[in-house]
């Protein structure tokens, strides 16, 4: 395999290559209800996206306990993966665009998602898991935004990480950590305004932007 081939992209998963927002909110309430706690407003939940779900439950009720936090947890992964991975929807573009970039580039999935959940959401976006070199999951990754990111990523996928893709500013802070170039996209839940406070390489409207921005490379 050529060195050129060995250029990674490397994508969030919710929000930039998938709209998961309402599969992740409603799992999250489904899982407040069943351990007795305050179901929250689906925007109040939406807003804090971005860390892991540990931190996001801890956010919402910081006065849990390790033990119930975890089972929280454990229980909105399961609601997500038995039920409301169906809610997740496409990107418009985005699979056709995954689909010319994997041709020239070692395309790269790095999340704080579960492979289950990765499998069902993408699953219900009718996104082709073939189309990525490595998905690298929870059990994968730091937490972002830590730059041991970009070298797991480089290991398991044997290449060089040249892009990192995503649509909070974690993803950006990850790539400016590990001296990457960053690609933000205004499909999840930051706005321009905030994304560029952390200086992204450039803000695109959409992942399915890219085939035109890497047109001199396709």
């Amino acid at each position: 395999m050529s060195n050129e081939r060995n250029r990674i992209i490397c994508f969030d998963l919710d929000g930039t290559l998938i709209d998961s927002t309402e599969a992740h909110a409603v799992s999250f309430n489904l899982a407040f209800e069943k351990n007795n706690l305050t179901q929250q407003r689906p925007e109040k939940i939406i807003s804090e996206f971005g860390p892991p779900a540990e931190e996001i439950v801890r956010i919402l009720f910081p006065q849990l306990s390790e033990r119930k936090l975890h089972q929280v947890v454990e229980d909105k992964r399961k609601f997500l993966v038995e039920r409301t991975w169906k809610l997740t929807k496409p990107l418009p573009g985005v699979a056709e665009a995954v689909k010319k970039l994997s041709k020239k580039f070692k395309l790269v999935i790095y999340t704080h998602s579960t492979m289950d959940e990765i499998t069902m959401m993408m699953r219900a976006a009718k996104l082709d898991k073939k189309l990525f070199f490595k998905i690298l999951d929870s059990s994968d990754i730091h937490k972002k935004p830590d730059p041991d990111i970009i070298d797991a990523v480089e290991e398991k996928a044997n290449g060089k990480v040249e892009w990192i893709v995503g649509d909070t500013t974690y993803d950006i802070e990850t790539g400016n950590n590990g001296d990457v170039q960053t690609i933000a996209v205004l499909t999840g839940v930051h706005s321009a305004e905030i994304l560029q406070k952390e200086k992204p390489t450039i803000i695109l409207q959409s992942v399915a932007m890219l085939p035109e921005y890497f047109e001199n490379e396709l």
